[in-house]
Formats: C-alpha cells, structure tokens, sequence
C-alpha cells in the first residue's frame, strides 16, 4: 500500500501540454477557435431549411487544460416557416493536434465530445 499511496502523491501521471485550464471564462485565441469549430458543427447538425444567426462571440468560455474547452453561446433559429427562436447551446471540444497549432483552422483537427441545448428543433 505504501507504494501505491507514494505513485498516487507523485506527478507521474499528470500531462503538461503546456495549455493550462482556468476556473475563471475566458477569451483567448483558442478559446475563439473553439467556439467557430462549434458553431461549424452546429450548422452541420441542423437541417439546411433553418436559418442560423451566429453571434460574433460566446456568451462564455473556459480552457479545460490539455487543449480542452467549453464554449456557451445563443444563436437565433429561423425555421422554413418564418418562426423566430433563440437557442442556448454549450459546447465542449478539443483540439486534437496539441500544441501543433498550424491546422488549428480545419474542423477535422477538433473532436466535439459533447453539445447540449440545440435538440430537438
């Protein structure tokens, strides 16, 4: 047991991306990428017959460390019948290429591994 106590007090198993979390939203570069690769993924998710307006910034965002972020934004929806509504949607995504930020624009390098407050429509 005392070896098991001694790996778990150790820094063995942390990851240092170099990308740090914080508790406090934020806006930072990446944080913006994320929450493009999210509306990108919300527009291809929705039926074409629906109008989607995006705004120019989140609501909010947090960097989750590791690459990881929570986006949360409102869009307005305008369905094929002139119906108007708002939306709240959170958003969690990675960026899978770490600190490689070159392909930082191309939705393939991003993993959404959770959206919630878009469905049903």
């Amino acid at each position: 047991m005392p070896f098991a106590e001694w790996v778990a007090s150790t820094s063995l198993f942390l990851e240092d991306s170099g990308d740090e979390g914080s508790r406090m939203a934020n806006s930072t570069p990446m944080t913006n990428h994320a929450f493009n690769q999210c509306n990108i993924e919300i527009r291809s998710s929705i039926d074409d017959e629906t109008s989607i307006n995006f705004p120019n910034a989140p609501l909010q965002s947090w960097s989750l460390g590791n690459y990881k972020y929570l986006v949360n934004a409102d869009i307005e929806l305008t369905t094929a019948s002139g119906e108007s509504f708002f939306k709240k949607y959170a958003c969690q995504i990675q960026y899978t290429d770490g600190s490689d930020l070159e392909y930082v624009m191309d939705p393939e390098n991003w993993d959404v591994s959770g959206l919630s407050g878009i469905s049903p429509l």
